[in-house]
């Protein structure tokens, strides 16, 4: 990967590390392996780190990195936004985001990757990471620099998801601790000595006793919203493992297997002009048509 970058008025007269440091926030590293390779350079002319730029300097930098430790794959992968940089997709419900020691291929990075080599990229890094269970939005970047700029970079997470029960009010926010039942035991409880966790939730509609809610986290708690929805008493629906035995019957009678959740929109900061997008999903076209909205 090339990156390129062209030197702003702003910048005028800084040296070229201090900008590679401070501006494209290269790691320590990443600035070795190009002084070791003699990759520094300035439009086109080979130059040292303490070189003064000028306005309208161009750099093309390359960027090497291993390739990930899982293999490519083909397959269907819905895009809903694309460039150089970074890659976004609509994550399916039921589909493992990323390979474990258990399970090497059939993921949605298997896919990404696979979608990222064939157009020449070099890497394949998750953003953000969704539970097997919960579809929507998941953001890929195509290389360790991109991925190392976008820590802090997504500003905004909003998620649908369907629950049992009908909140007493049109909006609020859950502010209680979490923490896991023990080491042993993947799931978590809201408890004093937990982790701080909080949730802003909105009612957009109800029906037979079932709510559509719009969720935003403000922090990002594994399992925060099915563990702080079951805990104000709306276990989402199809949410095995939060679900009491009403809302599993609810569930089954709707026929949701599965959690309905889904990551509805990410809005972040791009890594190489720190402009604003927002990227959007849609949750099933069944829970869609069970609240009459149109698909």
């Amino acid at each position: 990967m090339i990156l390129h970058y062209t030197v702003p008025a702003a910048e005028d007269g800084r040296t070229l590390k201090s900008v590679l440091r401070d501006s494209l926030r290269l790691s320590a590293a990443q600035l070795r392996r190009l002084k070791a390779a003699d990759a520094l350079s300035v439009n086109g002319v080979p130059c040292y780190a303490d070189h003064r730029l000028r306005e309208g300097d161009r750099l093309a930098l390359p960027m090497t990195e291993p390739e990930p430790a899982f293999s490519p794959e083909e397959g269907p992968l819905t895009v809903l936004y694309e460039d150089k940089h970074l890659l976004a997709v609509d994550k399916p419900r039921g589909i493992i985001l990323h390979p474990t020691h258990s399970r090497f291929t059939g993921t949605l990075a298997n896919l990404a990757w696979g979608h990222i080599r064939a157009a020449g990229g070099d890497g394949c890094h998750a953003v953000n990471r969704l539970d097997r269970d919960t579809g929507g939005v998941v953001l890929f970047a195509k290389n360790a620099w991109a991925c190392s700029r976008m820590s802090g970079a997504v500003e905004d997470k909003r998620y649908l998801a369907a629950v049992c029960g009908v909140p007493d009010a049109a909006a609020g926010s859950i502010d209680f601790p979490i923490r896991r039942i023990s080491e042993e035991d993947m799931k978590r409880i809201c408890a004093p000595d937990g982790q701080s966790a909080r949730t802003a939730w909105t009612l957009l509609r109800t029906r037979e006793g079932v709510s559509l809610l719009e969720l935003r986290l403000f922090t990002g708690r594994t399992h925060q919203i099915r563990v702080h929805c079951a805990a104000m008493g709306w276990p989402l629906v199809g949410d095995r493992l939060y679900g009491t035995p009403a809302s599993l019957a609810r569930s089954e009678a709707l026929g949701e297997t599965m959690q309905a959740l889904w990551c509805t929109r990410l809005r972040f900061r791009h890594p190489l002009d720190n402009r604003p997008i927002t990227v959007s999903s849609r949750p099933s076209a069944e829970i869609l048509s069970f609240f009459d909205f149109s698909a």
